[in-house]
């Protein structure tokens, strides 16, 4: 109990692959919001095995700031890979993990850790509530395999949310642990996987509207990732009735 009283109230998970561009100023962003929550906080870099500065910029962000830390990864193995070896990793009463581009606006980082405190084990961002706003949209084809992507998971898995690839994700520190240390998949179907084992153990799940400001630079590639993401889904499937889940 006495060392708890040193631990982060927040850890920051943020999955880093060829972000050269926009992690400096957004860290400052970020950073600076935080700082106004008058919290114990600390961020998790984790650098994918990008091929950029991405891990130089990190690198001299660590060394000014004591409060952050790096994790790097020598070869890709993907965002849901990166987002496990960071939450796994955090120290915070509540964890939330957020993408360095900042598609989410990060005063919804606050909202998100009030309804952790009122002790929701879970929080996720959702573009598809009342009150939610597509600030800038993606391009429609996107947004078409994006709609053919949220129904196909929610029918395979039984996922009762309306919105899965939400970058805004929050747990409290328990739940975190529980889900992500039975989590498997690597790459873009990792949200789905969450949302399923979250279910399948119990935890209450709570949405809460976003505005969404859609990053052109985005590392999904439409025509590479769609069927991957897909067969990813029914890895879960099989994953869940093979007990490789231990639930």
């Amino acid at each position: 109990m006495y060392l708890q009283q040193y631990y982060p109230e927040l850890s920051i998970v943020i999955p880093l692959y060829n972000e050269s561009v926009c992690i400096e100023p957004n860290f400052e962003i970020l950073d600076d919001y935080l700082r106004r929550l008058q919290l114990r906080y600390e961020m998790i870099l984790v650098n994918d095995g990008s091929t950029d500065s991405t891990g130089a910029i990190c690198n001299s962000i660590v060394n000014r700031n004591s409060h952050v830390r790096l994790i790097s990864c020598h070869v890709n193995r993907g965002k849901g890979y990166a987002v496990r070896t960071g939450v796994l990793d955090a120290l915070g009463r509540c964890v939330i993990f957020t993408d360095a581009d900042l598609a989410v606006p990060v005063k919804f980082i606050g909202r998100c850790l009030k309804h952790l405190e009122a002790s929701t084990p879970v929080v996720i961002g959702s573009r598809h509530l009342p009150g939610s706003s597509f600030k800038v949209r993606e391009n429609p084809l996107r947004e078409f395999l994006g709609e053919v992507f949220r129904r196909f998971a929610k029918l395979v898995l039984g996922l009762r949310v309306s919105d899965i690839t939400c970058g805004l994700k929050g747990f409290e520190r328990k739940a975190a642990f529980d889900i992500f240390s039975r989590s498997r998949i690597e790459r873009w179907g990792y949200d789905a996987e969450i949302i399923f084992l979250a279910q399948k153990l119990g935890y209450t799940i709570r949405e809460i509207p976003v505005d969404w400001y859609h990053s052109f630079d985005s590392k999904v590639r439409v025509s590479r990732d769609s069927i991957g993401t897909l067969i990813e889904i029914f890895r879960v499937y099989y994953y869940y009735f093979a007990n490789y889940y231990h639930l």
